[in-house]
């Protein structure tokens, strides 16, 4: 493979440095592409790197303009190409025509907070009766449930409508049909089964929906609705033929979630997220606005401050504290109210990461302990009564990056109780949320679901073992597979001089980036640790230098004790895995270094 910047392309058999077990466990690979495509896309003018970049996610020439700026005029589908959507319009304007109250029940993460805030902006617009419930995660667990149905129907709601939930609540839309509250379901979550009762159930994964569109998350779809009420709701005069709503202003929020919820950016998703961060990062939204100052967020309209400056930070209300916080802050208009519930976000945050570290570490000893499993064999299950249920989800995901494994973390709000509620995280091609399905439809836990990396459940802590070994035995096969065939996947080799911010401009081209359009990566080799300082909880900063003696700072996040960490703090040369991004703190024109792995330069 030729060095970044280089016009050349070689594909590279064999292990990428012939590394084929990292110091994380990882077999190294060149990225596959053909000559042919990158010259190709070389001669519409696009400058070397930018086409390998495209060529290596899969662009053909023909489509490298449309991939540099997708437009949602291009790919915006008809959105009643969605299974029950015209009958999910009908009932909602229905509802608002005929006077009813509508309630809004959103899930607690950002998925679910900017889908509610999505439909609450455009109702409230349009002036409908609209308000927003969003369950607590310690009191009312996740979703509807028959007594949250008859709580929202003695409240006078006439049309309850869920968001990133309901698709799976088969006891509470049966108490609701049988109550007589009308229910609109919108939704992305894996189904099994048939429906459950309701006015309509837009669900891009139901068993019969034949759109196609089954990686949008619940952020996509609402955006959708709300694109599909609108037209109807012009043609019923209900609002202005010309003018009018903003669709387009909602896109923020369809980005928010996409990101946050992890979901490939590709197809109609890129489109949201490539035209909602510029949205976005305008800050139009008192909500985001606010949180965007305490927050101290330089560069909001990416990625980066999505993940991991707004979404923590609307999180945190439906982890420790208000569920309903989120919803509230992005649907407002008033800078006043936003810029305090954004500090009690903010605040809430704070609180979030100190337990959230006081899990992690008790649930990693108990893992070298060897009490959640075996930590080489197929699953991870560990917990304890009192861990907050507001971070295990968290905690799961930082085990599962970790120890390249499904990992399931339990715990209860109360030391006490007997109940444990479950989060799980899973590594690609390992699909936990059918593990859980499984496991429910046994009988062996009491209740559960989620998606392909991700799931929730219930149970009990005297039945750890049961639920381990059962969900240890579902996913044996595929995990096997998976570890066995990790791999990292590199855009090239780079010298330490030539990580500057001109090749991040090059990288930029080709943003966003996420899963199923991954980030950009390098190696530098061979490369010499010389100085090495533990920074923040378990983060490692090295000073690299190469053979032209040109030195650069990196970092390796949770690093400390672990091979990679171990290598860092010495003097051996080095093969590293590098990811760059700008500096926040340098106003976009420094360069920030993390190193994700290495391997001896033997």
């Amino acid at each position: 493979m030729a060095e970044a910047g280089r016009d050349t392309v070689e594909v590279t058999a064999g292990a990428f440095l012939n590394v084929t077990a990292s110091l994380n466990g990882a077999r190294w690979e060149a990225r596959q592409v053909e000559r042919v495509t990158v010259d190709a896309i070389i001669r519409q003018g696009l400058d070397p790197m930018a086409a390998r970049l495209l060529a290596g996610r899969g662009v053909a020439p023909g489509d490298a303009q449309a991939a540099l700026n997708p437009k949602l005029r291009d790919q915006m589908p008809d959105p009643l190409v969605l299974a029950d959507m015209d009958r999910a319009v009908a009932a909602v304007l229905d509802a608002m025509q005929a006077g009813q109250k509508i309630v809004i029940l959103a899930d607690y993460d950002v998925d679910g907070g900017t889908s509610g805030a999505t439909l609450l902006t455009w109702l409230q617009a349009v002036g409908a009766d609209a308000g927003v419930f969003v369950p607590d995660r310690l009191k009312d667990g996740y979703g509807p449930s028959p007594a949250i149905v008859r709580q929202i129907k003695d409240a006078g709601a006439g049309l309850l409508i869920t968001v990133d939930c309901g698709a799976a609540a088969y006891d509470a839309l049966n108490e609701a049909h049988a109550i007589g509250l009308d229910v609109v379901v919108f939704d992305h979550h894996l189904m099994h089964d048939t429906p459950p009762p309701a006015k309509a159930v837009v669900n891009p994964n139901r068993l019969d929906d034949t759109s196609g569109l089954g990686h949008l998350t619940a952020a996509g779809v609402t955006f959708l609705a709300a694109v599909a009420l609108n037209r109807e709701a012009r043609a019923r005069g209900l609002v202005p033929a010309e003018g009018g709503f903003d669709l387009m202003g909602l896109l923020d929020l369809t980005a928010l979630g996409t990101i946050c919820d992890v979901a490939p950016l590709t197809g109609l998703n890129r489109v949201f997220v490539a035209q909602g961060l510029k949205v976005l990062g305008k800050l139009a939204r008192p909500g985001l606005a606010a949180l965007s100052q305490v927050g101290e967020v330089k560069r909001p309209g990416t990625v980066n401050a999505a993940g991991w400056a707004f979404g923590p930070r609307l999180n945190a209300g439906g982890r420790i504290g208000d569920s309903s916080v989120a919803v509230r802050l992005l649907a407002t208009d008033d800078p006043t109210l936003a810029t305090r519930l954004a500090g009690e976000l903010d605040l809430l945050n704070q609180e979030r990461r100190a337990i959230e570290q006081d899990v992690a570490e008790a649930a990693s000893a108990m893992i070298a302990a060897g009490e959640a499993g075996d930590p080489a064999g197929p699953f991870l299950l560990v917990g304890r009564p009192g861990w907050h249920p507001g971070v295990i989800g968290i905690v799961a995901g930082r085990l599962k990056e970790r120890f390249h494994r499904p990992v399931v973390v339990l715990g209860s709000a109360d030391p006490d109780d007997p109940v444990a509620k479950g989060s799980g995280r899973s590594i690609g091609g390992v699909n936990l949320g059918a593990a859980v399905a499984a496991a429910v439809k046994a009988g062996v836990i009491d209740a559960g679901g989620g998606h392909a990396m991700a799931a929730g459940l219930t149970t009990r802590f005297d039945a750890m073992d049961s639920v381990r070994a059962f969900l240890s035995e579902a996913v044996e096969a595929d995990t096997r597979v998976a570890v066995a065939g990790r791999s990292l996947v590199f855009d090239g080799l780079v010298g330490l001089g030539g990580i500057n911010v001109e090749l991040l401009d090059l990288l930029d081209q080709v943003a966003p980036y996420g899963p199923g359009w991954p980030e950009p990566l390098f190696a530098a080799s061979p490369v010499r640790p010389i100085f090495c300082k533990e920074v923040g909880t378990g983060h490692l900063q090295t000073v690299l230098v190469d053979d032209t003696d040109t030195r650069l700072r990196t970092i390796a996040f949770r690093a400390i004790g672990t091979p990679l960490g171990d290598a860092l703090q010495g003097k051996a040369p080095l093969h590293v895995a590098l990811k760059l991004k700008r500096s926040d703190w340098s106003g976009g024109n420094g360069v920030d270094v993390e190193i994700i792995d290495a391997a001896p330069a033997v």
